[in-house]
């Protein structure tokens, strides 16, 4: 299928920060390329939980003013969290007019709550929560705003201060026990090989 729901608002905001985290990092770069296009200052931050988990720098580095590597480990870039190095940047006076956050729901909902206490506008991308694409299936249903809303075709993005991600972390959660199991399942048909690690 092609994109699902709505198109990302590209415009000149001035400053915008770009923070992804993990495999966040993969939908981020189409936003940091077209923000850079339509003449934003552009800065990057990635994250991950190690050196190997870091994706995309090159490619963030083409589009970026500048590109900021974080690693929980500290085997790349900055010992340090995402939402560190923002308020960090902030509390030392750097401007930012808006802050777009992909990745982990524990991470953006830290950095959407950094970018609220600032008084920034902030943007949540959903992606990881569409399923059908449609609608129908209910799968990616989140709270915005105090109102029901379906990833795959209100989002994938939202307002930050708007997502209640309290609800979002614990409906991520709810099939966690089914999960380990399928990643522990050995397949008899081929041989015990393992395809779910």
């Amino acid at each position: 299928v092609g994109p699902l729901g709505k198109p990302t608002e590209i415009k000149n905001y001035g400053t915008v920060v770009c923070a992804g985290g993990g495999v966040g990092t993969a939908p981020l770069l189409p936003i940091v390329e077209a923000l850079k296009k339509a003449g934003n200052r552009v800065i990057t931050v990635i994250a991950g939980r190690s050196k190997e988990l870091i994706i995309l720098e090159k490619e963030m580095q083409e589009y970026s003013d500048e590109v900021i590597i974080m690693t929980d480990d500290g085997s790349y870039g900055e010992k340090m969290f995402t939402t560190q190095k923002l308020e960090e940047l902030i509390q030392k006076g750097e401007k930012f007019d808006e802050i777009v956050a992909v990745g982990p729901p524990i991470m953006m909902k830290l950095v959407c709550q950094i970018a609220e206490k600032y008084n920034i506008p902030s943007v949540a991308s959903l992606t990881a929560y569409m399923i059908d694409g449609t609608g129908m299936c209910g799968g990616c249903r989140c709270k915005i705003g105090g109102e029901d809303k379906f990833v795959c075709v209100d989002g994938p993005e939202f307002d930050g201060a708007l997502v209640d991600w309290d609800d979002l972390i614990k409906r991520s959660a709810y099939y966690k026990e089914q999960e380990a199991e399928d990643r522990a399942h050995v397949c008899r048909l081929t041989g015990g090989v393992r395809y779910h690690d």
